[in-house]
């Protein structure tokens, strides 16, 4: 079944929203975390830049499921992980970053 990580920002045990730095900025990643029937700890991400919302959201989901975890509520779910995508932390120095790289090659241009 899992057990709901104390700090977790879903309500639902076994997902997780988790930022990740890349070379290209951070990324929006969706945690699935399960226990196989030997007691094996397994886990597995899914990249929202590469999967969309719903789609990382849905993988993480059936792939939690198939070791015959409870279906969580998809809803809740993907609104709350909107809302991470939202209001990223790390939106924000990524946003200046890119505006300023946008300045220069303004300015760039105009004196060439």
């Amino acid at each position: 079944m899992g057990r709901l990580m104390r700090r977790s920002r879903t309500r639902t045990a076994g997902i997780r929203f988790e930022w990740a730095m890349r070379s290209c900025g951070p990324v929006l990643r969706v945690v699935a975390t399960w226990t196989d029937r030997q007691g094996q700890p397994h886990h597995t991400s899914y990249s929202v830049q590469c999967n969309g919302l719903a789609g990382a959201l849905d993988r993480a989901i059936a792939s939690r499921i198939s070791c015959g975890a409870p279906l969580p509520d998809r809803e809740d779910l993907l609104q709350r992980l909107q809302q991470e995508f939202a209001t990223s932390p790390h939106s924000a120095p990524h946003s200046a970053v890119l505006a300023a790289a946008t300045a220069v090659a303004a300015v760039a241009n105009q004196s060439a």
